[in-house]
């Protein structure tokens, strides 16, 4: 296969890209680290796929086409894409102007959407459509514009699967709780800025509080593998929130 991983340069798009390069060709997306960008398709190289580093604002629906046809060019063909790009900026809902909404929905929601409305011309029938949401989108976070923003992922997710699993595309989303990442640092700070009563006080029904990055891309891999899954948001948190 041949797959994107939008926001690959790090984090849980980073684990992504190595988890899934060790059999299929990897396009690996990134906004402003190039070198850990270019770490990423050197690693995935090394286990013998074919990968290459793309720089494209997901927010910019132009650049995002010009990313898509550059995979196409590149590979000949796409056959799935994992959109993982996205960003915080905890803020009580007081306090976010409009210019800071604008960026989180733009990227995380907008930006994933402009990625799969380009790719899907190009994913014939047995690809998939991945999205990396978040526990936000179903339970709610201290950060109106992250939760908002996931929770518009999962409506996206079920409207696509049910737009295009007749044409043989399977569209799923994978919702982590906490994971081990820079960006969740951020979100643990901000809710011990502001004392949040119930952080870190949940109980995840597991010994560990978050999850590893790589428990993330094992469930996107799965979904990728599964040909019988469809319009599913996978949670992965630990029992933190039961469906």
């Amino acid at each position: 296969m041949r797959i994107l991983v939008t926001g690959a340069s790090r984090g849980i798009g980073r684990s992504i890209a190595l988890t899934l390069g060790g059999d299929h060709d990897i396009a690996v997306n990134y906004l402003s680290s190039r070198q850990e960008a270019t770490r990423v398709v050197e690693a995935v190289a090394e286990q013998g796929s074919d990968a290459v580093a793309l720089k494209a604002d997901v927010s910019d629906s132009s650049a995002v086409d010009s990313m898509i046809e550059e995979v196409v060019d590149t590979f000949g063909t796409l056959d799935a894409v994992v959109n993982n790009a996205g960003i915080v900026e905890p803020d009580l809902a007081t306090d976010i102007d409009d210019e800071q909404w604008s960026r989180v929905l733009d990227t995380n929601l907008t930006g994933a959407f402009n990625v799969a409305r380009a790719a899907l011309p190009h994913v014939e029938p047995g690809g998939d459509i991945v999205f990396v949401s978040s526990i936000g989108g179903t339970g709610g976070t201290v950060d109106a514009s992250y939760a908002a923003s996931k929770a518009g992922l999962h409506g996206l997710t079920r409207s696509l699967a049910r737009e295009y699993g007749d044409s043989g595309v399977q569209v799923n989303a994978v919702a982590p709780g906490p994971v081990e990442t820079e960006l969740n640092g951020a979100i643990l700070g901000y809710l011990e800025s502001i004392d949040f009563r119930g952080h870190e006080n949940v109980d995840t029904h597991l010994p560990e509080y978050a999850c590893q990055p790589e428990d993330v891309a094992h469930t996107v891999a799965y979904l990728l593998e599964n040909d019988y899954v469809q319009g599913e948001i996978v949670n992965v948190n630990g029992g933190m929130q039961f469906r």
